[in-house]
């Protein structure tokens, strides 16, 4: 009988034929060894019955070795055009293990299940006009990721000792991932070509960057100050800047210390990180959050669900405000953002019922530059509006006002939404709809699974009864 607190041995086995089918799938460019690894895996995993938690830090551990492996394997095995399907192994690991515990009914449908299947009608709607088949399932992997991970890492937290424990080991995920990130940057290009970096970006679709030099993608300006940006293990700044900042918030809010001290020097480290990454869309949603840490505590009145929706509105308006301020001022590289939205949103206008999954934007590499601008080339939630229409924005928007909505109300109901980690992460669904108006990465699995991460705790109570 496992002991509380003791390594489960489903976890171990799993995780074992999860890597070993994973990198001998890469290697021999077999696809289907990689799925059936992620399905046996999964099986083995969801079995796990004390110290759950280890369910989530599998997801969250393949998700930053996802590229790391397919980047080294793949070089291994001289691996090029075999490499596409193996992006979606991490994904289909956390979908195996979501539709399991649904089967076994260990997950209970509320209202999101409710939503999800709205949107899920829109996007049968959209597939009548869709691109092709890898591009749909990809559109469709980053319009449900955010949903299955919200289910089953909470799910596995709903018991107070295992969240203090999944704390502490999101928070040490992120602590190699910035010593590894280090020596990747001092490293640079010749370490990163020797990690098999034109490998993963030819498995991205990008066929030919990262084989002479970095990926462009590692340079950017900040108030037009050039940059060269940290890619860590992610093969991927932009995305990498997600995954500090939820590191970052984290450090400051999860239960993994009292000592205010270590949360201060932890959170400074991964702010370090946040920033070496260049990342402004992770950068945007830790300023989002700070920002309303402080208005949530003006004046003395308790918190409660209202006062989080007034001070998300003002959120809302201030970035607008700041946004308008730094297209105008500083856009540089990330004017491209701020073109895709008005450009697209005029698209939309003239077909508000969408023009098909997987169209227009990065989907069409036969459009000019200025075509996948007008397409929602560079922003997630335009994109999403330009392929699903209007009634898709709508519905995710939804999605994610009723997650706010289930989280606030468990912890006004049992009296705690006063406490700084439950105050923030109400908020952290709503800014991650605002942020990807600017971003394109935002839905990606390696971008928000960390935010759905942080939220794990939102309906842990004392014990394991619900």
């Amino acid at each position: 009988m496992q002991k509380k607190g003791s390594i489960p041995t489903l976890f171990i086995l799993a995780n074992l034929l999860l890597y070993s089918s994973f990198s001998i799938a890469v290697v021999c460019g077999t696809w289907y060894i990689g799925f059936l690894g992620a399905f046996l895996s999964a099986v083995l995993i969801t079995d796990i019955e004390m110290s759950k938690f280890y369910i989530s830090i599998s997801i969250i551990v393949v998700l930053c070795l996802q590229n790391f492996i397919i980047g080294v394997f793949g070089k291994l095995g001289g691996q090029t055009n075999s490499l596409s399907f193996m992006t979606q192994i991490p994904f289909l690991f956390l979908f195996f293990i979501f539709l399991l515990l649904f089967i076994q009914k260990k997950l209970k449908l509320n209202k999101l299940y409710g939503a999800m299947f709205l949107l899920f009608l829109v996007i049968l709607f959209a597939i009548r006009n869709g691109g092709n088949i890898n591009d749909v399932l990809i559109q469709v992997r980053n319009l449900i990721v955010f949903f299955l991970a919200f289910e089953v890492f909470s799910y596995c937290c709903r018991d107070e000792y295992e969240f203090n424990k999944f704390s502490k080991h999101f928070l040490l995920i992120g602590i190699f991932m910035f010593v590894t990130a280090i020596l990747l940057y001092i490293g640079g290009f010749s370490l990163y070509e020797k990690l098999g970096i034109a490998n993963v970006y030819t498995a991205k679709g990008l066929p030919g960057e990262g084989t002479y030099f970095l990926p462009p993608r590692f340079t950017t300006e900040i108030f037009n100050i050039p940059i060269t940006r940290m890619g860590g293990l992610y093969y991927e700044p932009v995305t990498m800047g997600y995954f500090f900042s939820a590191e970052f918030i984290g450090s400051l809010i999860l239960p993994w210390t009292k000592n205010i001290s270590n949360k201060i020097f932890l959170s400074i480290i991964f702010g370090m990180a946040l920033l070496l990454t260049g990342g402004k869309g992770g950068m945007l949603i830790a300023a989002s959050l700070l920002l309303g840490s402080i208005c949530i505590k003006v004046g003395r009145s308790r918190v409660f669900p209202g006062k989080i929706w007034i001070v998300l509105t003002f959120i809302i308006l201030i970035f607008t405000i700041f946004s308008e301020f730094y297209a105008s001022n500083y856009a540089g590289p990330a004017g491209a953002h701020f073109t895709t939205i008005k450009d697209t949103w005029s698209a939309i206008k003239q077909n508000p019922l969408g023009y098909g999954l997987a169209q227009g934007g990065f989907n069409n590499n036969e459009l000019s530059f200025d075509d996948q601008m007008e397409t929602g080339a560079e922003s997630a939630l335009m994109s999403i509006g330009y392929q699903l229409g209007i009634q898709g924005m709508v519905i995710l928007g939804l999605l994610f006002v009723i997650m706010t909505n289930q989280i606030i109300k468990f912890s006004y109901k049992i009296n705690r939404l006063d406490h700084l980690y439950y105050y923030i992460i109400a908020f952290i669904p709503i800014i991650l709809f605002g942020t990807s108006i600017f971003q394109l990465n935002t839905y990606t699995p390696q971008a928000i699974v960390p935010f759905m991460a942080l939220l794990s705790g939102a309906f842990a109570t004392s014990s394991n009864s619900d």
